[in-house]
């Protein structure tokens, strides 16, 4: 595997990720009352902790995809 086959596949790993982050982005603000009512039927939560959750795992999603994709994707941009 070449410099170019693994820049290219980080780029992908980080475009497909990214989509999935906009798209669970979305609809978790779409359907925040489904989600809502949902947390609290199956767990007992309520609104404030839920949306403390739900901004705890974008965060974390975004570091991930930051760490795990874009930083490999810059560095072997850098030394190409």
């Amino acid at each position: 595997m070449d410099l170019k086959m693994m820049q290219d596949f980080f780029l992908w790993c980080m475009l497909i990720n990214s989509v999935i982050y906009l798209f669970t982005a979305l609809a978790l603000l779409i359907f925040r009352n489904l989600v809502n009512k949902i947390h609290e039927a199956l767990f007992g939560f309520d609104e404030k902790t839920v949306s403390q959750s739900i901004h705890r795992y974008l965060g974390n999603f975004k570091l991930i995809i930051t760490i795990f994709n874009f930083a490999p994707w810059l560095a072997l941009s850098i030394i190409r």
